[in-house]
């Protein structure tokens, strides 16, 4: 992808982004309104989608989809007080999603959360490019650019999988989670980052305010409330003082996923209002 085509795609959906802002406020409010529990209500409660709602690096994680039971699933089921049925799986694309996740969803459920979009883009390969030792920053931003180009395809795959989720649950409600900003590039060159690796963190926390942009038009446009994230992660990122992310090289091998108290003060939290 040309430089120049990148940076126009990116100004075109960065635009979006910013308007899909005022859209999440203005539906913020809604759910928290619209859905009050009674003593009757009986809630049925699933987490959909890749490692962010696996609960991946929130310790003690087990199985082949690296599930922890210190995710924000079993915070938000102890908010309603309904136990969960946690189906999401580290590495995860809205694809199988769809085809593997979906097809296990239990007709009568009412209440699902899910995150999903960021391995469809290879963000993985994004970061390692951006922070390895010897990265220049025509790799970074190529690799950048490279996940910015699959983002176009995310509007019409989340779609497929929101309605294989409406048709499988059709009394549920959906609250589709972004991601959160990985990085205080304030705090890196006191660590021994270098330059270029600093400046394509910059660059990475950028991309990641355009994925959550298009997630949030592309849930929102299929009438599915998009839950942002990014705002309670500030000042919490790697590297900070009070982490809510995991650290490379570190104990836990899921490097960039959000630790115990990042699904619990900040994917957990930012349910919230909408429970």
């Amino acid at each position: 992808m040309g430089i120049h085509k990148f940076k126009g795609f990116a100004a075109r959906s960065g635009a979006v982004a910013l308007l899909s802002i005022g859209m999440i406020a203005g539906f913020a409010g809604a759910p928290a309104m619209a859905q009050t529990h009674t003593a009757s209500t009986t809630t049925s409660y699933t987490v959909l989608g890749d490692s962010y709602s696996a609960g991946s690096g929130g310790g003690e994680e087990f199985g082949g989809c690296g599930q922890s039971p210190h995710g924000y699933g079993t915070w938000v089921a102890a908010q309603i007080g309904a136990p969960v049925s946690n189906l999401a799986c580290a590495g995860f694309t809205t694809e199988q999603v769809r085809t593997l996740e979906v097809p296990l969803l239990a007709p009568n459920t009412t209440l699902i959360t899910l995150t999903a979009g960021g391995n469809d883009i290879g963000w993985t390969a994004a970061i390692t490019a951006c922070l390895a030792p010897t990265s220049t920053e025509a790799i970074c931003k190529s690799a950048v650019a490279n996940s910015i180009y699959l983002m176009r395809s995310l509007p019409k795959s989340v779609a497929s999988m929101l309605k294989a989720i409406k048709a499988k649950a059709p009394g549920a409600r959906v609250l589709y989670l972004g991601y959160p900003r990985l990085f205080e590039p304030q705090n890196m060159a006191a660590l021994g980052y270098t330059p270029t690796q600093i400046s394509g963190t910059r660059t990475l926390n950028a991309a990641a305010d355009l994925l959550n942009g298009v997630l949030a038009v592309s849930a929102l446009s299929n009438r599915t409330a998009f839950v942002p994230v990014a705002y309670l992660f500030r000042g919490h990122g790697v590297p900070s003082a009070s982490p809510w992310l995991t650290y490379p090289g570190g104990p836990n091998p899921f490097a960039f996923h959000p630790n115990a108290d990042g699904y619990r003060y900040g994917y957990a939290a930012a349910l919230r209002p909408f429970l």
